[in-house]
């Protein structure tokens, strides 16, 4: 009688396992690629920033070298100046005028219910023509009389001006609404003939 016999092979589950272990190996070598590449991305781009970076602090050492030279040389060249610059120096610096803060001063110094509308400088005079709202209970010069007082109190405004005064006004009905168009008149200190700036 033959014998029969069953075969088992034990080497398939082994080799399914390893199969499974070596996927695993794999993925984690594919893992640990991927972070080692990104970080070496990311050292990289952060030497390329500091390498730009150097090069700007370079630039502008470079340069405050190169003014601290200028700034030397004008100190020791300096030193040769007159008493007659220096004098006509400062008689500049007093005589100077600046435009721009005095309008900035005179518009914050405007109430909201009057608005510039035209300025000009002519014979040492700066015109002022604006419009003011109008309200029953106050006269309409009044309303233009207090903000002419308002320009004279302030000194920052009116040290400027021999004279600040009224010259007129006029009443208007624009759609309905009734207005006060005015002029203002304020002359200057200075003989010299100044110009906005």
């Amino acid at each position: 009688m033959d014998k029969q016999y069953i075969l088992i092979n034990l080497n398939k589950a082994e080799s399914a396992e390893t199969l499974q272990a070596r996927v695993r190996e794999r993925a984690r070598w594919v893992i640990f690629g991927i972070l080692i590449a990104l970080l070496i991305g990311v050292n990289a781009k952060v030497w390329i920033i500091s390498a730009g970076y150097d090069k700007i602090i370079d630039k502008k050492e470079t340069e405050i070298a190169r003014l601290k030279d200028e700034i030397d040389k004008l100190q020791s060249e300096g030193k040769n100046l007159s008493k007659g610059d220096i004098l006509s120096f400062a008689d500049l610096e007093q005589d100077r005028f600046l435009w721009a803060r005095n309008l900035e001063k005179m518009g914050a110094l405007t109430p909201d219910d009057i608005a510039i509308t035209g300025l000009r400088y002519k014979r040492q005079k700066l015109i002022i023509k604006g419009i003011a709202l109008t309200f029953e209970d106050r006269k309409d010069f009044e309303i233009i009389d207090e903000y002419v007082q308002t320009l004279r109190n302030n000194k920052e405004f009116s040290n400027n001006f021999s004279k600040i005064k009224y010259v007129g006004h006029s009443k208007v009905n624009v759609r309905g609404q009734d207005i006060v168009r005015f002029e203002i008149e304020a002359s200057s200190k200075r003989s010299r003939k100044k110009n906005f700036s």
